[in-house]
């Protein structure tokens, strides 16, 4: 009998550890096809993004390409697979534990999840990212100059990336909350 995934949202543990699940895997195709630039999900909370984006980071990803047919191969798109299988390299940002009670928190909140995912996708590609580098991109005092120091590492590679960012909609209504109440303290 098949294990129930509830708050499982890593598409490995799923795929691999016997838990139920509906084979959607066929929406990436569909998604491949509408040719879009950028995609946003907009779904209410506990409604599976976090595993999509989990999906969608496996089945894109070089780093599982040699566990493809483990994943995905009993799903549509194991069967089926798009060109772009595997083909990029994945940064996936997560903005779920950031506090915003204050403005110096937010900013320190944000750093440190850019630097967590910065960081966990150069040592998904050990042989793109030497350990030197790094520091040098990690160290960076804010968001904006990590990223830049990142994607100019990225630049000298063949590869394309591929940016998931998950629980982004946590974050940016605690945002607008902050902003609110400060706009009602201050008549803004």
């Amino acid at each position: 009998m098949a294990k129930i995934p509830y708050g499982i949202s890593n598409f490995s543990d799923l795929a691999t550890q016997g838990y139920f699940f509906v084979d959607r895997t066929n929406y990436i195709e569909q998604l491949e096809k509408l040719g879009e630039k950028y995609l946003i999900f907009l779904r209410p909370r506990r409604f599976g993004k976090s595993l999509w984006i989990s999906i969608l980071q496996h089945y894109y990803g070089l780093e599982h390409k040699a566990d493809f047919e483990n994943l995905f191969g009993k799903y549509h798109i194991g069967r089926h697979p798009t060109p772009l299988a595997n083909s990029y390299l994945v940064l996936r940002l997560e903005f779920s534990r950031i506090d915003t009670s204050t403005e110096e928190g937010t900013y320190r909140g944000f750093l440190s999840n850019v630097r967590e995912g910065v960081e966990a996708c150069m040592q998904a590609y050990p042989n793109l990212f030497s350990k030197a580098e790094h520091p040098d991109v990690l160290q960076k005092d804010s968001p904006v100059e990590v990223l830049k120091s990142f994607l100019s590492l990225v630049r000298r590679l063949p590869h394309k990336i591929y940016l998931l960012v998950d629980e982004y909609d946590h974050f940016a209504n605690e945002l607008i909350s902050l902003n609110l109440a400060a706009c009602r303290r201050t008549g803004c």
